[in-house]
């Protein structure tokens, strides 16, 4: 009797560790078997200019990855409210600096905070990567083995609603995350940054945050306060204003290229430089009414924006 006892206590522990160590797997599993929601969809268009620029080859592989993000990486609201739009710019900032590694995923990610704007937070001496002093945008923290992201949700939306700015905190946020996986924040992941890559890396980002400190670059000043926060504000550049950056650093470029396995420039060529390209393609899949906010990000109506150039054009 008490060999049976025995038997099935260890089967139970057997079943409870099959269960949570193929968690993310179910999960991953259950995600990709539904179709993915033509509301979602019309949100990334409207929202993700990323989105928008892939091929329609590509836009099914990004969406399948954004159920997987979703399915396994709670996205909370503290003191706001968390809808489909804020959910899904969570994800689309995780997926866009890894897009170029089909296999990759947040495994050290264990939840997404979002606040409604930005906050205040002292420095922790006793933290090793503890953030600066002051207002904060977005910060990962690391609560033992598992990591949890803060985000503004108004700088996050923000983001998005400038996609030529080079500004987005989600973007620079998942960057620190990524920089983190190796388990060591120092402005090169092990990723993006084989060993073949990486001395002229970090020669390259050496001179560039001198200059930086010099006063001699338009890159954010705070690239320069240290290589983890120079790594994730030139990954925004990166995605956010391809060729300014191509122009400006063109050797910057193209390491980010490489590291990345992405190239944006090519891309938004066509379209990021030209928004009535950008709305001709917007208004081929949705209609917008004259008191519509302008797709451009502009915080202008519609009507008082581009629907004049078109109808100039």
């Amino acid at each position: 009797m008490q060999y049976l006892v025995f038997a099935a206590f260890v089967a139970l522990v057997v079943f409870l560790f099959y269960r949570y160590a193929t968690r993310d797997a179910r999960a991953r599993e259950a995600a990709l078997a539904k179709e993915f929601p033509e509301a979602w969809r019309q949100i990334l268009l409207e929202r993700v200019a990323f989105y928008l620029s892939l091929s329609e080859q590509d836009k099914p592989r990004f969406e399948q990855r954004i159920q997987v993000f979703l399915a396994q990486t709670r996205v909370t609201g503290i003191q706001t409210d968390i809808d489909d739009v804020t959910r899904l710019l969570v994800a689309a900032s995780a997926i866009i600096p890894v897009f170029g590694f089909p296999d990759w995923e947040y495994g050290n990610l264990s939840e997404v905070l979002v606040v409604p704007d930005a906050w205040q937070e002292k420095q922790d001496p006793n933290k090793e990567h503890a953030p600066l002093a002051g207002t904060l945008l977005g910060s990962v923290r690391n609560f033992q083995t598992s990591h949890y992201m803060h985000l503004s949700k108004s700088s996050l939306e923000q983001g998005f609603k400038d996609s030529l700015d080079r500004q987005n905190v989600g973007i620079h946020e998942f960057a620190h995350l990524l920089d983190e996986a190796d388990g060591v924040i120092d402005g090169v992941p092990a990723l993006t940054f084989p060993a073949a890559l990486r001395p002229e890396w970090e020669a390259v980002m050496a001179r560039e945050i001198a200059a930086i400190r010099a006063g001699n670059s338009e890159i954010n000043d705070y690239a320069g306060t240290n290589e983890a926060e120079f790594f994730a504000v030139v990954t925004e550049y990166f995605f956010e204003k391809p060729e300014k950056l191509q122009q400006e650093h063109p050797e910057l470029y193209g390491l980010l290229l490489l590291a990345f396995r992405q190239n944006p420039r090519s891309r938004f060529r066509q379209w990021a430089t030209d928004p009535r390209e950008w709305l001709k393609r917007l208004r081929s899949r949705k209609k917008f009414g004259r008191n519509d906010p302008c797709p451009c990000g502009s915080g202008k109506k519609y009507k008082e924006c581009h629907l004049l150039e078109q109808q100039a054009a």
